[in-house]
């Protein structure tokens, strides 16, 4: 130990198996076991059960978002613009804080993968590039990405 009380030998070390010297998974598992009520590995993508996977579902969403976006602006255009910085920069910053924890979840899933086994196993296996926690990122970031729209 140092003379400081602070030992650096303590701390973790980045490797291939854990990227950011922790796993980041357990802290995910506890904050979306939170929120949703159950745990992002018992996540099952079923065809035609799970939000907005039927193709009426999202061309329904889609067609809002239009109506919202293209209404909205023809609501607007006559009238003065609505003064939002405050609102905006905070909306973004929410938007960037969950995109870059999505990205270093994706990279704690992904390094040992594309190094173990490559980039073609990581891509295209079952085991590879579609695992539970995966999985789950992947929806996740999808609904994130529309609510970022």
């Amino acid at each position: 130990m140092s003379s400081s009380g602070f030992d650096l030998k303590a701390l973790p070390l980045p490797s291939i198996e854990r990227p950011f010297g922790v796993h980041l998974w357990p802290v995910f598992d506890k904050a979306f076991t939170a929120i949703k009520g159950y745990h992002p590995q018992d996540f099952d993508f079923q065809p035609r059960v799970t939000p907005m996977s039927t193709l009426k579902e999202s061309g329904l969403t889609i067609l809002a978002y239009y109506i919202i976006i293209f209404g909205g602006r023809e609501l607007m255009r006559n009238r003065p613009a609505f003064k939002l910085n405050g609102l905006f920069m905070i909306h973004n910053f929410y938007l960037t804080a969950i995109s870059a924890i999505l990205l270093a979840l994706f990279i704690e899933q992904l390094v040992p993968t594309v190094y173990n086994h490559g980039l073609f196993y990581a891509i295209c296996d079952v085991k590879g590039g579609w695992t539970s926690p995966l999985v789950i990122l992947y929806y996740v970031g999808s609904a994130c990405g529309k609510a970022e729209d």
